[in-house]
């Protein structure tokens, strides 16, 4: 504890450095307040506690706490007077200039309990202080890495959805819970005439359950493209899954292969609730129950592509739906239920728009999770347009090289991914190229500054609050981070070659990255941003022990969303 004693008797000086003199490590004493301010600005650690005498002759304790507060208006530093003034209004004025007031002469008893309590405060202050700023720099660190991945799922999901008007037949609503939406419908059309329909539910809610979407995607489009059979696109769905997410997390889904004719349909089912196969008349025909588990949860050898064939009539429709319908409560927690949603689809009204607007009259328009309904009247027929793009106008038809150094100075002081998308604007433009980009160079910073450089443990993440002391530690060692540490940034752009090669280099600690990129241990909440980096690379090579990462981005399709059959 650092006490400073203003008073201009000698005798009262020693006597409170006497009486504090188990407590307090430092004490500085003054003899008037002239200088005290100029002298605070000197010190290396300022006091914790102030003394401060009222009746001083030059300047008196109550002109030398004002001047005090205005030096250092944003710390907590409590000033307690020492008086002889007994009347009303010189304790307003303490406790209007200070924090407390002990009278003279000074009891040793009331000083130590003053002093303490005032000291206990102020390291509570301080606590909370650096609470909130750790707080604050990494909601800022949140806010951004949600800006980003709200932006790329905008895109995707804007891209792949805006295809299904090329579909006649198709027609569906999803309404996300949360600004991540964890339902997915997707529609691609076959080669050789026909569609490809998906509709799928991610466990959860949010943005883990939106970030499913990105290898179950990948896998379906890529397949889809190549006229793949239905067997072969879920098995390629499920590999991706198993592959990427964590134990815990899976797809359920619907599967459609559709022909060419409009009314041949093969059907995959796994964890979804019963779809319906429906009359013109509004009647059911039959119940499409899911036979496998969901995606993602299998291994290649126990993984099921068992389908279902039909072959269905003019004007009917096969409806599917989300957990998100039929378990939508009420005030009084009680579920929507299959029973009023067959009810709802007897009433001979538009599927889409009856059955969603009674889930939400029935749940107060309150739906408290991801809901979506895919409804597919037959025949079902296509534009034979290509359904999926990356919007490759929105790119440069200039090579270039570039390097970009980050030294210490920089990387404490810079949020790097804002200056480095705006940099890559002058290649990419805009839209989902852009910001797939942008993740996979995060990604790849993050791992840079916090193992190479900061010499952080990921495992430390699961500890009780282990996200939080990740973080603050972080924070603590950024703030530390030798003068001499740099990264580098090398970005080669080859638009003949539609590829984007970037090499990020450190001088910090390397990592045994065989281990880190084949890691087996699906259970960790942490370690999976190298395998979502690698979904959304050509390639991504390790180098120099670990302290140099090749990555190479496809701007084409084919190269984009790769098969790994």
């Amino acid at each position: 504890m650092h006490v400073m004693i203003v008073d201009d008797h000698a005798t009262n000086r020693e006597l409170c450095r006497f009486m504090l003199g188990h407590l307090a490590q430092q004490v500085t004493v003054f003899e008037n307040g002239q200088g005290v301010v100029q002298a605070m600005e000197r010190m290396e650690s300022l006091p914790d506690i102030i003394l401060l005498d009222v009746m001083m002759p030059i300047k008196d304790g109550f002109t030398t706490a004002k001047e005090i507060r205005e030096a250092f208006p944003k710390l907590h530093i409590p000033i307690i007077f020492l008086t002889v003034l007994d009347d009303h209004a010189s304790f307003e004025r303490c406790l209007n200039y200070g924090d407390d007031f002990i009278l003279k002469p000074v009891e040793r008893s009331i000083l130590l309990a003053k002093v303490q309590a005032h000291y206990r405060i102020v390291r509570m202050h301080n606590e909370v202080t650096t609470q909130r700023d750790e707080l604050r720099q990494f909601h800022e660190q949140v806010r951004y890495d949600y800006a980003i991945a709200e932006s790329i799922f905008s895109n995707l999901m804007e891209e792949m959805s805006s295809q299904v008007k090329n579909i006649y037949g198709i027609n569906y609503i999803s309404t996300p819970s949360t600004v991540f939406n964890g339902d997915l419908i997707v529609v691609a059309n076959r080669p050789h005439g026909g569609v490809y329909v998906m509709i799928a539910d991610a466990t959860g809610h949010g943005l883990p359950a939106a970030i499913s979407a990105i290898p179950a995607t990948r896998a379906f489009f890529s397949m889809a493209a190549k006229g793949m059979s239905l067997g072969e696109i879920v098995t390629e769905v499920n590999d991706a899954l198993v592959r990427f997410l964590p134990m815990g997390m899976m797809l359920a889904a619907s599967v459609f292969e559709i022909r060419a004719n409009g009314f041949e349909v093969s059907w995959w089912g796994g964890g979804l609730p019963d779809g319906y196969l429906m009359n013109p008349d509004g009647t059911i025909e039959r119940r499409l129950v899911s036979r496998h588990m969901p995606l993602g949860v299998l291994k290649q050898r126990e993984f099921e592509t068992d389908l279902v064939h039909m072959k269905l009539e003019p004007d009917q429709q096969i409806i599917c739906y989300t957990d998100g319908v039929i378990e939508a409560c009420n005030r009084d927690g009680e579920q929507f239920g299959p029973e009023r949603l067959e009810e709802a689809l007897a009433s001979k009204k538009p599927i889409i728009p009856i059955l969603y607007e009674s889930v939400r009259k029935f749940a107060h328009k309150t739906v408290g999770d991801d809901l979506s309904i895919l409804s597919m009247k037959f025949p079902i027929s296509n534009s034979h347009d290509p359904i999926y793009g990356m919007n490759q106008t929105n790119l440069s038809k200039m090579p270039m090289s570039s390097t970009l150094n980050f030294p210490a100075s920089v990387l404490k002081n810079i949020n790097i991914m804002i200056e480095i998308r705006q940099f890559l604007t002058g290649i990419l433009f805009n839209g989902a190229h852009l910001d797939l980009v942008c993740s996979v160079l995060s990604e790849l910073f993050a791992n840079a500054i916090e193992h190479g450089l900061l010499d952080l443990d990921s495992s430390i993440k699961e500890q009780s609050d282990g996200f939080f002391l990740f973080y603050q530690m972080r924070e603590e060692r950024l703030k530390q981070l030798d003068e001499k540490a740099w990264i580098k940034l090398t970005i080669d752009y080859h638009p003949d070659e539609e590829q984007l090669i970037m090499v990020l280099e450190h001088n910090g600690k390397g990592f045994d990255y065989q281990h880190s990129v084949n890691v087996d241990d699906e259970s960790l909440s942490y370690g999976r941003g190298i395998l979502l980096t690698r979904e959304l690379c050509r390639s991504l090579e390790y180098s120099k022990k670990g302290c140099c990462v090749t990555a190479v981005y496809a701007l084409n399709d084919e190269h984009h969303f790769p098969s790994s059959a």
